[in-house]
């Protein structure tokens, strides 16, 4: 979500909307939130914005700017973590089954 928005709150719910009309149960997977273009507020309308979005999402929001790069590392093992946590969910069990002669 822009941290410029004029309503953070309602552009998070805008998203969330468009995941849900795409279908596919794209609205159902796992997701990270970020505040992005972080770099364009001033400190305590930065704050101010981050705990908009947190309110809005419910959790945790990275904060990040891709002008700056501020944020971006964390993001993004943020996302390997989501990546991982999701694959070893899916992955087929690899315990062997019975031992059979």
């Amino acid at each position: 979500v822009a941290a410029t928005a004029e309503s953070i709150a309602e552009y998070h719910a805008t998203i969330l909307r468009e995941l849900a009309a795409y279908g596919s149960g794209l609205a159902d997977k796992p997701r990270i939130t970020a505040l992005s273009k972080i770099d364009a507020l001033a400190p305590d309308a930065l704050a101010e914005a981050r705990a908009s979005l947190e309110a809005a999402a419910g959790g945790p929001v990275l904060a990040l700017s891709s002008v700056s790069g501020a944020g971006m590392t964390e993001a993004l093992r943020a996302l390997r973590a989501c990546i991982d946590t999701t694959r070893r969910s899916q992955a087929p069990s690899t315990e062997p089954g019975p031992w059979r002669p």
